[in-house]
């Protein structure tokens, strides 16, 4: 793909996100605040509200699309399986234990202004990221099947955990859980700069390696003979993923479908190319949830519902359509 396409293609993701964005601040102006019956919001209470609740929730949704996006679009190179989401390998789980951990344990959730919450899911992601890479580890190697099997045997455990604390939660504390599980954005959970952060540390250190991992979803084999070091890409690629996957539970817990769904439709537009594809999905990734997060308070009028719940109703259906035209289109040699 010439430089020209390239640019060309990442111009238009970052015109649907910015269209995302657009969408999502014109549905806010229009719909307003919340004002008793009888009374109209005036300007500057609906500016108030655009500027300072939507526009930041709207940041921030982008961020955690992108990042889903991008670490799923790496865990299926990494892992060499379509179905790969930013949840296979139990980071997800490791944060929601850890979330909701400290809700049951009746830890402090907040320190003054800052809210503590998002460090314990975070801290409950690295605890998991180190249990997974030390299980899956093979004298000094990380093989996708292992890492496979032990991420799927650690998010079973995490799961068996969480459901044990879930029982033995208070009916306030289950509330609580129950709507970290289901998934939301919300702007108070956890300073913006600092998720941004370790977003970008962790795309930057995939959008390196694209061209390994372009060589790695043939074949580690081939990806050797053609001079890659496969076990440090692995490594690298895992805890990048793993840490976009953690930042994006530590903001909004977890959200299906946006990881699976995504990479899969940018990948059938624009190619396997990772250096096109990862950017791309994050652009891609990042519109399509603050789309959902927009429909998710607006759709139902006063009444907001988890953004999970609309990722998983749009993306379900259209993950299943995406694969039945690639069924279709396929030649009848490449079919399983």
């Amino acid at each position: 793909m010439s430089p020209r396409a390239t640019a060309g293609r990442l111009l238009g993701a970052g015109a649907l996100l910015l269209a995302a964005v657009a969408a999502s601040l014109a549905v806010a102006a229009a719909v307003g605040p919340e004002v008793p019956e009888g009374r109209a919001a005036s300007a500057e209470t609906r500016r108030f509200v655009v500027e300072e609740i939507r526009v930041p929730r709207a940041l921030l949704a982008a961020l955690v699309g992108g990042a889903l996006s991008v670490s799923g679009a790496a865990f299926q190179a990494l892992l060499r399986n379509p179905l790969a989401s930013p949840y296979i390998l139990g980071v997800s789980g490791g944060g929601s234990l850890g979330a909701v951990a400290a809700i049951v344990g009746g830890l402090p959730l907040a320190l003054g202004a800052v809210p503590l919450l998002p460090a314990f899911a975070f801290g409950g992601c690295l605890a998991a990221i180190a249990l997974i890479h030390a299980v899956a580890q093979r004298r000094g190697h990380l093989l996708a099947q292992d890492l496979l099997l032990a991420g799927v045997v650690a998010n079973s455990f995490f799961l068996a955990l969480l459901s044990v604390l879930q029982y033995l939660a208070t009916p306030h504390e289950a509330a609580r859980i129950l709507q970290w599980t289901l998934g939301a954005v919300r702007t108070g959970r956890v300073p913006f700069g600092a998720a941004a952060l370790l977003c970008a540390i962790g795309l930057l250190s995939l959008l390196r390696d694209g061209v390994a991992l372009n060589l790695l979803s043939v074949g580690d084999e081939t990806a050797a003979l053609l001079g890659v070091d496969v076990a440090a890409v692995r490594r690298r690629t895992f805890v990048a993923a793993s840490i976009l996957t953690g930042t994006a539970v530590a903001v909004s817990g977890p959200i299906g479908f946006v990881g699976l769904f995504v990479p899969h439709a940018v990948r059938r537009v624009l190619g396997p190319d990772h250096r096109v594809l990862l950017p791309s999905a994050f652009l891609a990734g990042a519109a399509f949830l603050v789309l959902a997060d927009t429909a998710a308070r607006s759709a139902f009028g006063a009444r907001e519902i988890p953004v999970g719940v609309i990722t998983a109703v749009v993306g379900a259906p259209a993950f299943v359509a995406i694969l039945s035209r690639r069924e279709r289109g396929a030649p009848e040699g490449d079919r399983p």
